[in-house]
């Protein structure tokens, strides 16, 4: 995880701290009510040491879908095999 990475709650985390459907340990929930979308990585580690480890806190609630970081990327597409053995034409 970087520290200057910001994590934000999902729809889905902004739900549960409204709602509570999904029966969050009482430390995850606290975690997720301090993921506030303005506080770099950094910084939130510090104030989630008392709760745990927050990278496993953090990787908890980023598996529920509950938050999100500005460093998440996009899943890399699958690309086809057709011709990729074939090098025949990076010389022409």
């Amino acid at each position: 995880m970087f520290n200057i990475a910001i994590y934000s709650k999902t729809m889905k985390g902004r739900m549960e701290i409204a709602e509570r459907r999904h029966g969050l340990s009482l430390r995850l929930r606290q975690a997720l009510i301090l993921v506030d979308g303005h506080t770099p990585y950094g910084m939130l580690r510090v104030m989630l040491q008392h709760l745990g480890e927050p990278e496993e806190l953090i990787g908890q609630l980023s598996a529920l879908g509950m938050v999100v970081s500005d460093y998440d990327l996009p899943e890399m597409p699958v690309f086809g095999h057709a011709g990729a053995d074939d090098h025949s034409s990076i010389m022409q």
